[in-house]
């Protein structure tokens, strides 16, 4: 089995094998990327069916059209991005794409295993709540934004393509959300009194690291 953290080598490889016809390619690519995409669908929008249902043609489209698809270095970016402008489409259609089913609330965050070592082992598991939690406070654009970038290795350039914004509304978007995201954690870190200095090393060697 190919290991989800692909080189662009290796999801250049894949996708053109893919879009040579290889059906053993074409199952790497659910297996891989399937419920990643479901998670992203369904932060984005709190309806399970509707996120099943775009998921479904997605991949039926990508199956039938192979042949006439570009090449990618980044299978993620390029899934992401379909099946977002599926999901708005189809949100626009209901006439619902300015309503809460659009949410992006309590992503997915989570401090990968090698912060581990970082950070003092007795405090580990509340100190990883409280990075998840002020996570979650932010507004949703940039919680999603922090998502595709930090969380799931997007460019800058390929998650203003994603979220089909500017590279300026990006850039901002993150400056606001990091400089937020050290006052909320700072904050609750002293009011629990909780060794900050560590933490906030840890965190940021993830989350900031431009």
């Amino acid at each position: 089995m190919i290991k989800d953290r692909l080189t662009p080598a290796q999801h250049a490889a894949l996708w053109d094998d893919f879009r040579g016809g290889s059906q053993e390619a074409f199952s790497q690519l659910y297996e891989l990327f399937a419920a990643d995409l479901y998670r992203y669908g369904y932060n984005l929008v709190r309806n399970k069916q509707l996120v099943e249902d775009c998921l479904h043609e997605l991949y039926l489209h990508l199956h039938t059209k192979r042949s006439q698809l570009g090449p990618t270095d980044n299978i993620r970016f390029y899934l992401y991005r379909s099946l977002r402008r599926r999901l708005t489409d189809a949100l626009t259609k209901l006439n619902k794409f300015d309503s809460d089913d659009y949410a992006f609330d309590n992503a997915e965050f989570l401090i990968q295993p090698y912060e581990s070592d970082l950070i003092e082992q007795q405090t580990l598991e509340r100190r990883k709540q409280i990075v998840v939690a002020e996570l979650n406070k932010l507004p949703k654009r940039q919680k999603e934004i922090l998502y595709l970038v930090y969380m799931k290795g997007l460019t800058y350039q390929q998650a203003a393509d994603v979220m089909e914004i500017t590279m300026k509304s990006v850039y901002n978007t993150i400056n606001v959300a990091l400089t937020t995201l050290r006052s909320y954690i700072k904050e609750t870190m002293l009011r629990e009194g909780l060794f900050v200095g560590i933490l906030l090393l840890a965190l940021f060697s993830y989350f900031i690291n431009f």
